[in-house]
């Protein structure tokens, strides 16, 4: 049985932010846990990737900044990447004259 998307049940799906929350210590992270969806923990870096709630993200944010294991909370910039085909075919179509100019340019060193 598969996932079908229902647009009566639309409203009820919530928009997520990413967060990305740099701590002071690595056992802090079990503290986060009551403010949302942890997806990534990093113990040698000390940082924790979660997901809050959209609509409570400016509350959450400031309770956390006023936390003293947290030091630093950072949005995530996925919201604003472009994922779309063409973007993504510019992005190749860039990268493939610039493979192209430099194979030119290097003509000479082959052997």
């Amino acid at each position: 049985m598969s996932l079908v998307y229902d647009a009566n049940f639309s409203d009820k799906i919530q928009r997520r932010q990413g967060l990305i929350i740099w701590l002071e210590q690595s056992r802090d992270q079990y503290k986060l846990r009551q403010y949302g969806d942890i997806v990534y923990f990093s113990r040698k870096n000390k940082y924790v990737m979660m997901y809050v709630s959209a609509d409570k993200k400016d509350t959450i944010i400031d309770e956390l900044e006023s936390k003293k294991f947290v030091r630093q909370v950072e949005l995530s910039r996925h919201s604003n990447l472009d994922f779309s085909d063409e973007h993504e075919e510019k992005l190749m179509n860039k990268l493939k004259l610039e493979a192209e100019k430099l194979q030119e340019e290097n003509e000479d060193y082959r052997v």
